[in-house]
């Protein structure tokens, strides 16, 4: 009995040590918040003295539902998964140059030897960004075909420009005017009934909540002309026919390609009727018969 309880307790003790987080995965010669395109080195670490060649790093895919093994060229490896592995003076070094947002992770170190196998804690590299800044006067129209870099309007117009910005979190916005000092803290710039003096450039700032060195701005000129409202009013006629004419011109062709293809139809179940129905039969004699020399039957029934 004395023997199975220490039997027992040595498993037990045996089961922790190889349970144990002896490894670990860390970001080292970085410091501050990591940007997109910055460089980054992961580092394998153990509190043991051996050499880390029984370590090293798995990348999971969420489309495969597994853990990749990176450092192995016995494992699947593509574009995604290229990254640059070294291990030098008994160190393991995983450098990812030029970060993007796909290679976030997650992260870890392995070791797989004959005593025990140990797994480090997941990590995720949390990459901020702020790109794609663009411009566009509010409107349906103009949110997909406008590149707003100059806006010509008639005075007395209403202008509404929407500033927008593709970020790792919610951006800011401000907007300004060259030569004034005031800031309007939107990503909305409305103008109500324009006049000459409200003629300048404007300029869009989006920065990101968190980072505050992450920042970027986009501008556009404002033109107010008194002959414009005209050349507003074709302007939007020809956007209205650009539009509606392939529209009404699609439409026909599906209406003709339509009838065409019932009248196909109709055609097709006349001739098959007209094949399956009684024939006249053919005697001898008549001017459709055919030579026979004691054929009495009709030759089609």
């Amino acid at each position: 009995m004395k023997t199975l309880f220490v039997l027992l307790i040595f498993t037990l003790l045996s089961a922790q040590h190889v349970s144990s987080a002896n490894v670990s995965l860390v970001i080292t010669g970085h410091h501050g918040p990591v940007l997109e395109g910055d460089d980054i080195t992961l580092e394998c670490l153990a509190d043991t003295s051996e050499d880390m060649s029984t370590y090293y790093f798995q990348k999971y895919s969420k489309w495969m539902n597994s853990w990749i093994t990176l450092d192995t060229r016995m494992s699947f490896r593509c574009w995604y998964y290229a990254v640059n592995i070294t291990r030098n003076d008994g160190q393991l070094f995983l450098y990812l140059n030029d970060i993007q947002t796909y290679q976030s992770g997650p992260y870890r170190c392995v070791s797989n030897n004959s005593l025990q196998t140990e797994v480090s804690e997941n990590i995720t590299i949390p990459i901020n960004y702020l790109r794609d800044v663009s411009l566009f006067r509010t409107g349906f129209f103009s949110r997909y075909t406008d590149n707003l870099k100059v806006l010509t309007v008639a005075p007395g117009d209403d202008v509404e420009v929407e500033c927008s910005a593709y970020s790792s979190g919610t951006p800011l916005y401000e907007w300004s005017r060259d030569g004034d000092d005031w800031i309007i803290v939107s990503n909305k710039l409305k103008l109500e009934s324009v006049a000459p003096e409200h003629a300048g450039t404007y300029t869009c700032k989006a920065l990101h909540p968190s980072v505050a060195d992450l920042s970027k701005s986009k501008s556009f000129s404002l033109v107010v002309a008194k002959e414009y409202k005209h050349h507003q009013a074709v302007s939007d006629i020809y956007m209205i026919l650009a539009i509606v004419l392939p529209a009404i011109s699609l439409l026909i062709i599906v209406v003709a390609f339509a009838i065409h293809m019932y009248r196909r139809k109709n055609a097709t179940e006349k001739l098959l009727a007209d094949e399956g129905g009684q024939r006249t039969p053919i005697y001898k004699g008549s001017l459709d018969s055919l030579p026979s020399v004691s054929d009495k039957q009709p030759l089609v029934m």
